[in-house]
């Protein structure tokens, strides 16, 4: 462990695990899974050499509260410290903290975005994913509310990088399709800017296909060999953690550039 711990970090021991007899289970909707993955530390390299535990490297996530049965369950963070990807103690999942962390400044003015939601529901046709989006008012009233999507993560909105203090920008994802042979990343723009009034909430911020300017990203550009990077060391990390070292066969990915051009 670092000598520097960050507040509310939960502690943890490195223990190896016995990896027979246990399979994982993941599907797509499967959200917890991926972030509890990612945070798990990896003890062994690629050749099998023991080594530093860390969780998994170079990736930024913004702060994200995992749901399940439609209580907090687990909050991750990226520590200012060392830039390592942590999960608070449990007696920080207290709804007011939540509040206080994901309803503070980012970058948007009161009546902006400051997080969105995740989440699962069951319908005729199978498991379905709906994001909601929230300002400050509308967060608390989630928070503090009955939540009906049981499943799912709470995570804060990164403000656009290009102007994070300027509420004129428009909300830009770079989205990626990778595999282990292939990553296809491309930037998605709104169209319409997060001042306008005249736009919800939601269209102002959502970046789906037929709402966006889409622009394909070169694989010769730096954006697009960092993201793939970052895809590949999820993969890695994901199937050294794994009880049977699941084998991540394709994944989509959403990333932000927020201030001073940090990729989350």
């Amino acid at each position: 462990r670092t000598a520097v711990q960050d507040e509310g970090e939960e502690e943890d021991d490195v223990i190896l695990q016995k990896q027979e007899n246990k399979r994982t289970y993941a599907t797509s909707y499967d959200c917890g899974f991926i972030f509890e993955q990612l945070w798990k530390k990896k003890v062994v390299d690629d050749q099998g050499n023991r080594i530093q535990p860390e969780p998994c490297p170079e990736v930024r996530i913004p702060d994200t509260v995992v749901y399940k049965g439609g209580f907090p369950a687990n909050w991750f963070f990226h520590s200012k410290i060392d830039g390592r990807l942590l999960k608070k103690k449990p007696e920080s999942l207290y709804i007011p903290h939540i509040f206080e962390a994901f309803g503070s400044e980012n970058g948007t003015c009161a009546d902006q975005v400051v997080a969105s939601y995740v989440g699962t529901v069951q319908s005729e046709r199978g498991p379905v994913n709906t994001i909601l989006y929230f300002d400050r008012r509308r967060l608390k009233d989630f928070l503090f509310g009955e939540n009906s999507l049981k499943e799912g993560f709470l995570q804060r909105f990164v403000a656009p990088g290009a102007v994070p203090f300027d509420s004129s920008a428009r909300n830009t994802t770079i989205h990626a399709t990778w595999s282990p042979y292939n990553c296809l990343v491309e930037q998605r723009t709104n169209n319409s800017k997060l001042d306008d009034k005249r736009v919800g909430t939601s269209a102002k911020v959502n970046v789906t296909s037929g709402r966006v300017e889409t622009i394909p990203i070169s694989s010769h550009t730096k954006l697009h060999k960092q993201v793939s990077r970052k895809c590949k060391l999820m993969a890695q990390h994901i199937a050294a953690t794994s009880y049977d070292h699941a084998e991540v066969t394709n994944m989509t990915c959403y990333f932000k550039v927020g201030e001073k051009n940090r990729l989350w």
